[in-house]
């Protein structure tokens, strides 16, 4: 069994995108936004940014014992893995890293359709201008190429396929290597930065 990770700041198409792939391919997919709560591993909740604090400790012990479990089965091929925390997954059990990205215009669009209170929106497309979940995994010291999708102006259904044909080798993943993306560069040349920092 191969472990895909797929993280991305939220609303980028993380949770529609890979369980997508499940239906298209033989995998599960184990959400940790969901398993945080399903399993009780939540710390607190910050009232102030409306949100869970995860317990680190007991989510990676969980997520240890939860592929450890899937390894010992007769299970599909792959094991996606998807969160914007999801760097979190101990790199020994990371065999693909991809990062869905979106355009911060795109990206904030799409939160406030959520329903996501102004600074909550700020704080997110703050953070995928930043590129902080790439810069989570490039921390980490893994042996498996950091790829980035971006999926702004693509469906479910092409970024799917894109991420199939890289698990199945059927397309050159060096297209897809992090640092091709740069929201802070592409709004700095736009003079647009203010929009989006005060």
């Amino acid at each position: 069994m191969e472990i895909l990770v797929v993280s991305g700041t939220p609303g980028t198409g993380k949770t529609t995108i890979s369980n997508n792939v499940s239906n298209c391919i033989e995998a599960n997919v184990v959400s940790l936004n969901e398993l945080a709560i399903s399993e009780n591993l939540i710390e607190k909740y910050d009232s102030k940014r409306e949100t869970s604090v995860i317990d680190n400790r007991k989510i990676v012990e969980y997520i240890i014992g939860l592929i450890e479990e899937y390894k010992n089965k007769e299970n599909p091929k792959f094991l996606i893995i998807e969160s914007h925390f999801s760097d979190i997954v101990p790199e020994q059990y990371i065999n693909f890293v991809i990062i869905l990205r979106c355009e911060p215009d795109e990206l904030y669009n799409r939160l406030k359709s959520r329903g996501y209170k102004e600074e909550k929106i700020r704080e997110n497309v703050q953070s995928e201008i930043l590129g902080n979940c790439v810069n989570y995994f490039l921390n980490k010291p893994l042996n498996v190429p950091i790829l980035e999708i971006d999926t702004t102006n693509r469906s479910i259904e092409s970024v799917s396929k894109t991420i199939i044909d890289i698990l199945m080798k059927k397309i050159d993943s060096n297209d897809f290597i992090v640092g091709k993306v740069d929201w802070l560069e592409k709004l700095f040349q736009e003079d647009r930065l203010e929009k989006f920092f005060d």
